[in-house]
């Protein structure tokens, strides 16, 4: 009698722990998949903010003479780099090595021009070398808008959206 009884209760154990660690593979595998998705959102929202926010402090730098206004779009733009930034640390984390690549390769183009602009302060540089740096800063938004379409594309590969 106890045979049985002790071999329903060995096989319910198993059972439930079977389905236990089924069910909590597949809550991993899902939040892991949410997890990258959202990355991927962030990582496309990201290189358009950039690129908006520079367009806007340039435009500000050009046409608005009040240094306030130009300070708080040069801010902006510093706060959007950042995000980058950390966004191309996480690619090594959720992102496929192609958006490893682009985000690595979008972020050392930013950077460079961060570092020969002052951190996109071109008030903070000599006045002969503020027009060569608003050219330089200037050049980027178009890369960083190309950089996000990879990105929007593999998100939808991830999704499996054609």
């Amino acid at each position: 009698m106890v045979g049985p009884v002790l071999a329903a209760l060995i096989a319910a154990f198993l059972g439930s722990s079977i389905g236990a660690w089924a069910a909590l593979s597949r809550f991993k595998r899902e939040r892991s998949f949410d997890r990258q998705v959202d990355w991927y959102e962030r990582a496309v929202r990201a290189l358009i903010d950039l690129s908006q926010r520079i367009e806007v402090a340039i435009t500000h730098h050009e046409e608005d003479r009040n240094s306030d206004v130009i300070e708080v779009s040069w801010r902006e733009v510093q706060k959007a780099h950042l995000t980058v930034d950390r966004l191309t640390i996480e690619a090594n984390i959720y992102g496929s090595a192609l958006a490893v690549s682009t985000l690595l390769a979008i972020n050392k183009q930013v950077q460079d021009v961060a570092e020969e602009t002052n951190a996109f302060d071109p008030d903070s540089l000599a006045p002969e070398q503020r027009l060569a740096a608003l050219k330089r800063i200037d050049s980027l938004p178009e890369p960083l808008l190309a950089a996000a379409h990879p990105l929007a594309v593999e998100a939808r590969r991830h999704l499996r959206i054609s």
